[in-house]
């Protein structure tokens, strides 16, 4: 079996066992509910019945002392007493709210009543066969419940007697109207009786009960409620219910256009009434709910089976694509390791080109710094030779003061040529600093002027052998900027080279190095100018072509490789033709945060 037909069957006896014991318990909770509200609801109503009647209990008892009654009774022929009565209990009845109350003398015969203004009043009946009556004159208060004689509705007649002298003249009853009673049993899922001990209904929800016995009638009953004529001659039909009446609770089987089908019946007796009070309930409500139950659960357990089915169908299609994802991926992964293969191979030979660049590159910048000392040959060997002539000169003077003994003029020539030897020294330490090759592009924190300042004593020899002015304008206040040192040296070198260069046929030779900041001091500008010819028509990118020169010696890279330069230290260069005339080389780098160094 299948591990789909395994949770299946799972499933399925699972759904069974909940209809089973969940029905079972529903069914029994909804049985048990339903007698726990007929409980409730036959506390109210007895309580409710009690309490209406006993609005009626002790009146006849107080009307009982009432002269007006016994004035009644004791002169009967005397008409004027007789109205005094009737006006008297028509008044009192208007109080109490009872359907009727009347006066009746020792021989059943009633000779005043509330109702006397109407047609069928009670005076004059005789009311002899009742046995409120008959327990009344005899001395004794009675309570007792029949349909009227009269008036042909249902009362519940409380009666006392009128003692007098040691006798009984005669009795008073008070009739209360059971409609009243009625008037909030309905309910729309429950009928409710009052029936009496031959299981009459006499009091009941449905109006078409009333006067109709729960169970067939046997003869001796029959004829005990004929001799009573407790419901006149009406005939006791049956409503033919099959079942236990005397248990607490029950069920009756009977088939009536109210409900057909059977019947939850809950009794309660009360005795001091002769009344047992019944509320029956169509036992398919509870079937009903029962049937909710499963109703809900039946839909509960078919949503989850389709959540089921549709999470199957898409671990199904997951899985389907899975699949056909990881043979993708494997064609994928092959065609991947091929391309790699070719790839690698790619990629070291690119490796192997960008090393050579490099190296070219720094061969490059290493030439154009050569050629820029090619140039300056010149310069510098006048440079040199002027201090190798002066000591020449100081050595044979020397010579002479030492024959002559003129120690202090011998003293005097030797400083003077430890100095000039010192100067030549210190010109060579320049060459071999600048001539350097430099090791990468490492950039570090460094103060901008001493690197300006070596520069321009670099370049001291070639703009005295130029005869050029070289004037300069800088900060007081040293600037720090990330930089290679003997990178940049070198673009400045070569930007003054180009300077002396461009003012070789001006009569006025000049040229200005500035150095000034931003408005908000983030960037440094190192502006070399001269008042030669100008760029002319060629922009900073012409120039800055590889192999392009207006030298007759030169390479054409100077530029080129200071734009580079300029590049990996973050910075620019640009140029312009001045307004005075000449040009404009300005180089921009990014100022860095300066850091205080505490003195001592």
């Amino acid at each position: 079996m299948s591990q789909r037909n395994r949770i299946l069957l799972i499933f399925f006896a699972l759904y069974f066992l909940c209809a089973i014991v969940g029905g079972r318990w529903v069914w029994q909770h909804s049985y048990q509910s339903l007698l726990d509200k007929h409980e409730s609801q036959l506390e109210q109503f007895s309580s409710h019945i009690k309490n209406k009647l006993d609005k009626y209990a002790h009146i006849p008892n107080l009307l009982a002392k009432d002269d007006p009654l016994f004035e009644a009774l004791l002169n009967p022929s005397n008409s004027a007493q007789l109205e005094i009565t009737n006006r008297y209990l028509e008044s009192v009845n208007n109080v109490i709210e009872a359907a009727d109350t009347y006066l009746i003398d020792q021989w059943g015969t009633t000779i005043a009543a509330s109702n006397w203004r109407k047609k069928r009043s009670f005076i004059g009946r005789n009311f002899a066969f009742r046995p409120y009556f008959k327990q009344a004159i005899s001395g004794e208060s009675s309570q007792y419940y029949a349909l009227g004689s009269t008036s042909g509705q249902r009362g519940y007649y409380y009666s006392y007697p009128i003692i007098y002298a040691g006798g009984v003249l005669g009795i008073v009853v008070v009739k209360m109207d059971l409609s009243k009673i009625e008037d909030n049993w309905q309910q729309p899922d429950s009928v409710f009786v009052a029936s009496d001990p031959h299981n009459i209904v006499f009091m009941s929800s449905r109006q078409d009960w009333l006067f109709k016995s729960l169970q067939p009638l046997s003869d001796a009953d029959k004829k005990q409620v004929w001799t009573s004529r407790q419901y006149l001659d009406t005939p006791i039909p049956t409503l033919g219910f099959v079942g236990n009446l005397n248990a607490p609770n029950s069920e009756l089987k009977q088939g009536y256009p109210y409900n057909k089908g059977t019947l939850v019946v809950s009794s309660l007796p009360l005795p001091e009434l002769k009344l047992t009070i019944r509320v029956l309930s169509p036992k398919q409500s509870i079937v009903w709910v029962t049937m909710g139950y499963i109703v809900v659960l039946t839909l509960a357990f078919t949503v989850l089976f389709l959540i089921g089915q549709l999470i199957y169908h898409r671990q199904q299609r997951h899985l389907q694509l899975e699949r056909i994802q990881q043979e993708a991926n494997q064609k994928l992964e092959f065609q991947v390791m091929a391309r790699t293969a070719e790839l690698q191979a790619e990629i070291a030979q690119r490796t192997e080109t960008e090393q050579t660049l490099r190296l070219t590159q720094d061969e490059l910048i290493q030439a154009a710094k050569l050629a820029v000392l090619g140039q300056m040959s010149a310069s510098i060997s006048h440079e040199l030779n002027n201090p190798l002539a002066a000591i020449r000169s100081f050595a044979e003077n020397g010579k002479l003061f030492l024959q002559k003994e003129k120690y202090d003029r011998v003293e005097d020539n030797l400083t003077r040529i430890s100095a000039l030897t010192d100067r030549m020294a210190n010109i060579s330490q320049q060459l071999r600093s600048f001539a350097k090759k430099a090791s990468g592009n490492e950039l570090t924190q460094t103060r901008l002027l001493p690197v300006i300042a070596s520069s321009k004593e670099l370049m001291k020899p070639a703009f005295k052998s130029a005869r050029v002015l070289l004037a300069t304008e800088l900060p007081t206040d040293d600037i720090e900027v990330q930089i290679n040192t003997i990178q940049l040296e070198q673009v400045l070198v070569n930007l003054l080279t180009n300077a002396i260069e461009a003012v070789k046929e001006q009569q006025d030779k000049q040229v200005w190095l500035l150095v000034e900041t931003d408005t908000d001091e983030s960037k440094v500008m190192i502006h070399v100018d001269d008042n030669g010819p100008g760029l002319g028509s060629h922009t900073l990118s012409e120039l800055c072509e590889p192999f392009l020169t207006t030298k007759k010696n030169g390479l054409g890279l100077g530029l080129s490789i200071s734009q580079q330069i300029l590049a990996g230290m973050n910075g620019s260069l640009s140029a312009h033709n001045r307004a005075e005339g000449g040009a404009r080389f300005s180089l921009c780098l990014p100022i860095c945060q300066r850091t205080e160094q505490s003195e001592g």
